[in-house]
């Protein structure tokens, strides 16, 4: 493929980011291998090599290229032995950055960003692989033709899939990352970074949104008022231990914060059952009977479970599987059955919240839940039509989904009457997705 260079678009300490148009018309970013006079100098002194250089440019081509996420950049070309390397990415709006220097509130609507954010760093954490320099400047935004905005993680130059292959390439000496966005840790060396350290990177854009411009040292704890301020504190704590373990929890929080508003308890034994829940990381046996009977009040009607459905975190189904798994089977039962009668009524952003929860369930449960969790991932992707939910139903569906698992989904498909073929139809439109993907077993469902 030929292209043609427009204009220059941005450029760093590694290279240049320019517009291009290929052989058929189409506009395309070109990212090119072009070392800053900083660098060269750092090259010329004996700091780090050209070919160390280039190295490291084909890595970020092969992890990113890897990744198959609409939150995170999609690279449509390459061509690592040219002079200079390079690679072709779809082109962007414009970057967050760019967004907040206008309105550092993104119109009093942020969540669009945030979630998208965190479903990028879940994929490449998931893929072993840490961002090391998350920034507003490394967001970019997109605007697909039916008028559909997603936010997605570029640069991908301060990122290795091992701790072994990191070298610190900064010519200066200083650490790894930008300063006011990078953790603690990575003051002096990038081999410390995790996926903590994109965690902390997260909490410090929280309050580029939320702390009303204001000025903060980098390297230390963001200190903001009210739910996001909670967050963010708990993003940046000093000690990367002590911050979110997990994306999902993170998540869960953030679209509580961002979702707030005067709950209005349906009974006294509702706000009491929530209450144990947001206060207590772990519940004694009388809390937890108190949470259950709840739940069995109203099995009629579980929407009426909504809150307390919002309120139990992973520690909580972690505790449930290790002191009462029966109790965890009959809250995973529940909690597929209420997402499954809410069917294309969730909040967007909630369908991640929810999907969180059913992939835990799915780590835990037994065959019976998984079977449920499956099925829920299918109605809740569909019905919504929320990618990030319909490909977690199809990782788990594929052809190393376990025999007995498939046997059981058969089973419950016709059971529970459950559109398996309808729901499997839009999910082939939506990611392009093949049903041929799917365990032998499922496809059998579609073809009969």
């Amino acid at each position: 493929m030929v292209y043609t260079i427009i204009q220059e678009l941005g450029s760093g300490s590694f290279g240049k980011v320019n517009l291009a148009i290929d052989e058929h018309g189409y506009q395309v970013a070109i990212k090119t291998l072009e070392p800053s006079p900083v660098l060269q100098q750092a090259v010329a002194n004996g700091n780090v090599s050209m070919e160390d250089l280039v190295k490291r440019f084909s890595r970020e081509v092969k992890y990113q290229s890897k990744i198959a996420n609409p939150n995170v950049v999609r690279i449509v070309g390459h061509d690592i032995s040219a002079i200079p390397p390079y690679f072709v990415m779809e082109l962007a709006d414009c970057t967050l950055q760019q967004e907040l220097k206008k309105d550092r509130t993104l119109g009093s609507k942020p969540q669009q960003a945030l979630f998208d954010i965190l479903t990028g760093l879940e994929a490449i954490h998931e893929a072993g692989i840490f961002h090391r320099d998350l920034k507003p400047a490394n967001v970019l935004k997109f605007t697909s033709a039916d008028g559909g905005v997603r936010y997605s993680l570029s640069d991908f130059g301060l990122m290795t899939a091992s701790l072994g292959e990191t070298t610190t390439l900064t010519p200066s000496g200083a650490g790894g990352g930008t300063v006011n966005y990078a953790a603690p840790e990575l003051i002096n060396n990038l081999k410390r970074a995790t996926a903590a350290s994109d965690i902390y990177s997260f909490g410090v854009i929280l309050f580029d949104i939320f702390g009303g411009g204001a000025n903060r040292v980098p390297y230390t704890e963001v200190q903001l008022g009210g739910p996001i301020g909670k967050i963010a504190s708990r993003c940046t704590k000093n000690l990367a231990a002590r911050r979110y373990s997990s994306i999902a929890d993170l998540r869960a929080d953030l679209f509580d914060a961002l979702s707030s508003e005067d709950v209005k308890f349906l009974s006294s034994a509702e706000q009491t059952v929530i209450e144990l829940l947001e206060n207590n990381d772990l519940l004694i046996e009388q809390q937890w009977d108190q949470v259950f009977v709840f739940i069995e009040d109203n099995q009629q009607n579980l929407a009426k479970c909504h809150q307390v459905f919002k309120a139990f975190r992973n520690n909580h189904l972690e505790q449930l599987k290790n002191e009462a798994p029966d109790l965890l089977g009959a809250f995973g039962s529940d909690f597929c059955n209420y997402i499954i009668e809410g069917e294309g009524g969730f909040n967007f952003e909630y369908c991640d919240v929810l999907s969180d929860k059913l992939m835990k369930l799915y780590e835990l449960g037994d065959v019976a839940l998984k079977s449920l969790v499956i099925l829920s991932l299918l109605n809740l992707g569909a019905s919504h039509n929320r990618w990030v939910v319909e490909r977690r139903f199809m990782n788990l569906a594929g052809q190393e989904l376990p025999e007995n698992v498939a046997n059981k989904i058969v089973m419950d498909v016709e059971i529970l009457e459950f559109e398996f073929i309808r729901f499997m139809s839009h999910v082939e439109r939506s990611i392009n997705a093949n049903s041929n993907s799917l365990h032998p077993i499922l496809q059998k469902i579609i073809v009969r």
